[in-house]
């Protein structure tokens, strides 16, 4: 697999000004019909225009780059929103240092404000949607501690698929955490959509207490501290989400 952050010039305006975390593709567009972007010192209206190497593009005035490629892995503790800017509180852009916080990052995936553990996040949106899209068969490990005891035969309804919304889950794989309890299970995913897992336990009459996500493909958590977080390198992070390791 090639790094994806690699960009192949000429390329549209409004991918370069996102390449450049200076807004998000959308918000290009209107940046640049609001007449605030130029090129090599002329006005350019067009979100389509074409950019090359070494062209003098500007927002506002200023010089824009593209930014380097970040990967960064996090164990995201409870509380604190997979978001990349909330009024409502605290998100995981907050937690970086402040030299992380003009490179355009976002999560890749999403964990609920009250789940915890491993999330990736990046500038690099091919990146994460390689490691996102089902299609890519990145599985994601979580360990679940439920309300109640998980009888056999709602575990095995659970392993094959649930109902939610009128449409039937995709199977997931269940293990018992502590062989002995019933009540916290290792659940393995395929797909993901928000609040799945919580979703999930409460259409078999459960409820999750606490949820935490502890591997990312071959990925697993063990060393990290809580609301700590580790920057890789592209082939590095790739080698383990793919080939195995702990962080």
């Amino acid at each position: 697999m090639n790094n994806p952050a690699r960009v192949s010039f000429p390329i549209r305006l409004n991918r370069y000004l996102a390449l450049c975390a200076v807004a998000s593709r959308r918000n290009a567009d209107e940046l640049v019909t609001s007449g605030r972007v130029s090129v090599n010192g002329r006005v350019e209206l067009s979100p389509g225009a074409p950019i090359n190497e070494g062209y003098d593009v500007r927002a506002d005035g200023r010089p824009v780059e593209i930014a380097r490629p970040v990967y960064i892995v996090m164990n995201k503790p409870r509380g604190v929103l997979s978001a990349v800017s909330d009024a409502r509180g605290k998100t995981v852009i907050d937690l970086l240092p402040e030299r992380y916080r003009a490179l355009g990052l976002f999560p890749a995936g999403r964990l609920d404000l009250d789940s915890e553990g491993l999330i990736i996040l990046t500038n690099d949106g091919q990146f994460a949607q390689s490691i996102v899209h089902p299609s890519s068969g990145v599985k994601k490990t979580y360990l679940v501690l439920l309300r109640d005891i998980l009888e056999e035969k709602k575990m095995k309804e659970w392993a094959k698929g649930v109902i939610i919304d009128g449409k039937l889950t995709a199977p997931s794989e269940l293990s018992r955490e502590t062989p002995l309890d019933g009540r916290r299970w290792r659940v393995v995913l395929g797909e993901g959509f928000k609040r799945e897992i919580r979703l999930m336990a409460e259409a078999l009459g459960n409820r999750v207490i606490r949820l935490k996500r502890v591997g990312i493909g071959e990925m697993f958590l063990k060393k990290l501290p809580n609301g700590m977080f580790y920057e890789y390198h592209y082939r590095d992070l790739l080698d383990i989400i793919s080939n195995g390791g702990e962080i």
